[in-house]
């Protein structure tokens, strides 16, 4: 079973989340995907050019992520951003 499905399947046996909190959750887990995207583009990328849309892409990824996870803390959810934030970090300095 993928992250995904597992999400998936958590937020639907997990009846404590209203509708709209389902839908945010969900939109995070996009959002953290869409991080993960941006960095294995930026690390397959060579053009200098292409490197910087990735730069972009990531940072708005990012910006992104941290909009939703502010919108999660302020409807009651706690969410641990520390993790993705971290991987992130330590991919690029690997690099």
């Amino acid at each position: 079973m993928n992250r995904r499905n597992i999400v998936k399947y958590l937020l639907e046996k997990n009846s404590k989340y209203t509708k709209s909190q389902r839908k945010l959750l969900k939109d995070i887990e996009s959002a953290r995907l869409e991080i993960e995207r941006c960095s294995v583009y930026f690390d397959t990328v060579k053009d200098r050019n292409l490197v910087d849309y990735a730069i972009h892409m990531e940072e708005a990824a990012k910006a992104k992520y941290m909009y939703l996870l502010n919108k999660a803390r302020k409807n009651g959810l706690k969410i641990n951003n520390e993790s993705i934030l971290q991987n992130t970090l330590s991919i690029k300095k690997s690099s």
